[in-house]
């Protein structure tokens, strides 16, 4: 497939990168010649210099035969006007990231509809999702569901507490039918094995019937804690949906505390119930002051990663139930684990997930990235595929990749044993290190 990719900044590097490395033919837009030059031998891509916004610009590149064009520069505007220029030059499909929900909201019907832009992403608003769903599962640190919400696989933080220690994987006791697919620890991460043996700190990501996830999560982190104060510092568009949301769960006493004085003001006639705090400090004395240390979880949204990663240290220090950060920048990703904040959540993943969506087979129901580098994808088996009627050993094999989960007729497998894999079946799939090609291809006929 031949991408065109419309700016060089982290999001850009990053989609670049994961789309090169899956073999695609990738071609990099970047108007600042000095980070093109930087950049240009880290990326297996070509990176030339110019206006990814220009329609002239975008014909001469031959953006006209292009399968896919991703805009995605710091600039609302610019993603919007080369997403459209492209899909006029006659593009295949097309991608802009949109920061700013003036412009379509959360629906993307007169984008796609109207202006011919295939894809609206809104990276903050889908992290705010993310980060809620975290909240709204005590002991998971990051959960994702698949195939139509009836498959879960939650990332878990094991306790002093957890009945794992001490023991491998295979001799664990489940309350109910689960896989262990992957063990990170010290930012290393691992597949799991049977004869691993978890430590306090490590992180599990599990795959669980949905019906089922929390009492999986409850059993291996070993001691969970409900959440119902939440604090987060920082009010600005990951911050403000996030307050929303919560609100709107009726579950949760919400504090938000904003640097800004005019942007409090703002987040107070937009927040009916939860508490809008003007504080400026990020230290210790300021978060205890606003109740930090009885907080089941305080989430750090500002839009500085380093401010996000001082402030969740500090709420953990402090006794914060579950302190999580948004990290955008990818050189600050191996602080999460380093400063023992509970988990990092980066809007330049959730932007490379959706296009990963855009590029993948069409028997590819979803993609999700991990912060290791891992993926999970919700594929459908087509009859005839190479994987049809072979075990799931076989399977795995072909594909590359390990079976986490099979749902056939509505009913969620979790493989113990050498399962055979059939026509529709839907498969949630693990990798430890990515290949979403090779996975859409062993199961599309």
């Amino acid at each position: 497939m031949r991408v065109i990719v419309v700016g060089l900044g982290e999001v850009g590097f990053h989609v670049a990168r994961t789309l090169s490395a899956d073999r695609h033919d990738v071609t990099v837009i970047e108007r600042d010649r000095a980070r093109a030059e930087e950049l240009q031998g880290e990326l297996d891509a070509l990176v030339v210099v110019g206006n990814g916004s220009s329609p002239r610009f975008l014909r001469e590149i031959g953006a006209a035969d292009a399968d896919l064009v991703c805009a995605v520069t710091p600039i609302d505007e610019s993603n919007v006007i080369a997403a459209l220029a492209a899909h006029q030059l006659g593009a295949e499909r097309t991608v802009a990231r949109v920061r700013d929900p003036d412009y379509f909201g959360t629906e993307g019907s007169f984008a796609r509809d109207v202006l011919g832009i295939d894809f609206v992403i809104h990276p903050e608003r889908a992290t705010a999702e993310d980060l809620a769903q975290a909240i709204e599962l005590p002991g998971a640190v990051h959960v994702e569901h698949f195939v139509d919400d009836l498959v879960s696989v939650a990332e878990v933080v094991v306790t002093d507490r957890s009945p794992l220690l001490h023991r491998s994987l295979a001799e664990r006791r489940p309350s109910a039918p689960h896989g262990v697919l992957a063990i990170m620890r010290d930012t290393r991460v691992v597949a799991a094995e049977p004869g691993h043996r978890p430590r306090a700190g490590d992180h599990l990501t599990v795959v669980a019937a949905r019906e089922n996830i929390d009492r999986v999560v409850a059993y291996l982190a070993g001691h969970v804690r409900e959440v119902h104060d939440v604090v987060i510092f920082g009010g600005g568009k990951i911050g403000l949906p996030l307050a929303q949301s919560l609100e709107n769960s009726g579950r949760y006493t919400v504090t938000v505390m904003e640097s800004d004085v005019e942007r409090a003001r703002v987040l107070a006639e937009h927040l009916r119930r939860a508490t809008v705090l003007h504080e400026e400090g990020l230290g210790k004395e300021a978060l205890l002051a606003h109740g930090v240390d009885r907080a089941g979880a305080f989430v750090a949204a500002a839009g500085d990663d380093r401010a996000n990663l001082l402030a969740a240290l500090n709420a953990k220090q402090l006794g914060a139930g579950m302190a999580l950060a948004v990290v955008s920048r990818e050189e600050y990703t191996p602080l999460v684990d380093a400063l023992h904040i509970d988990a990092g959540f980066s809007p330049r993943l959730v932007t490379a997930e959706a296009i990963l969506r855009a590029v993948r087979g069409a028997n590819v129901e979803a993609v999700h990235l991990l912060a290791s580098g891992g993926e999970l994808i919700d594929v459908q088996v087509d009859p005839g595929c190479r994987a049809d009627g072979k075990s799931i050993t076989k399977a795995e094999s072909v594909a590359g990749t390990r079976v986490a989960a099979i749902v056939r007729n509505g009913r969620v497998i979790i493989p113990e044993g050498d399962e055979t894999i059939h026509a529709a079946d839907r498969l949630v799939t693990f990798n430890v290190r990515g290949g979403i090609s090779q996975v859409a291809a062993a199961f599309d006929a």
